[in-house]
């Protein structure tokens, strides 16, 4: 790509532990995506109802957060998500959101956004849950602990649009034990 003459190449972007991208976030929410703008900010942005607050947000609130393209409306996913400074729609008036006071944004160049859906690739041998409900994400960007069963179960092929899936019953309670930790740690730097 060349941009004024200049070439320009995209970096990879730097995996991160699910830990330390819960630690950098200023948001860790599971949300369900009601709306998206295009037209008015100059930017991607979702408008989003909390479904499970695990930091930095309750249940119920609304969050707006972008820049990536791509998520559904009606979707779920498990974001986390920056502070950035808040927006103003380009024209006044029209069918914007108006002006946000608080804007997230997807950490992880994007890959901070994770599906939330259902899934039928957990080939264990053992168990009859051949579907359930699952969690997606870019193993290459995003490491979970050994300690959690991902799927397809056969090995990484190391491109960059691979996907592999967790159990949801599996990750949520994870993000919980994260956001418990953090809040006894700050009970304890109080107390």
């Amino acid at each position: 790509m060349f941009l004024w003459g200049h070439r320009i190449e995209a970096g990879p972007v730097r995996s991160v532990t699910i830990h330390d991208l819960f630690v950098q976030a200023d948001q860790v929410v599971l949300v369900r995506v009601v709306a998206g703008d295009t037209e008015h900010y100059g930017t991607v942005v979702y408008k989003a109802v909390v479904e499970t607050a695990y930091k930095g947000a309750k249940m119920n609130d609304t969050v707006y957060f972008g820049p990536y393209a791509g998520l559904g409306i009606g979707a779920e996913y498990v974001v986390f998500l920056e502070s950035s400074p808040g927006l103003k729609p380009k024209v006044a008036g029209g069918l914007s959101f108006g002006a946000i006071q608080r804007m997230g944004r997807i950490m992880a160049a994007g890959y901070a956004a994770l599906p939330v859906g259902f899934e039928c690739v957990f080939d264990e041998p053992s168990s009859d849950r051949k579907c359930d409900d699952s969690v997606e994400l870019n193993p290459e960007q995003i490491i979970l602990p050994k300690t959690l069963k991902t799927f397809p179960t056969h090995e990484e092929t190391g491109i960059t649009s691979y996907k592999i899936w967790v159990r949801r019953s599996d990750f949520l309670p994870q993000l919980q034990k994260l956001s418990d930790t953090e809040k006894d740690k700050k009970l304890t730097v109080m107390g």
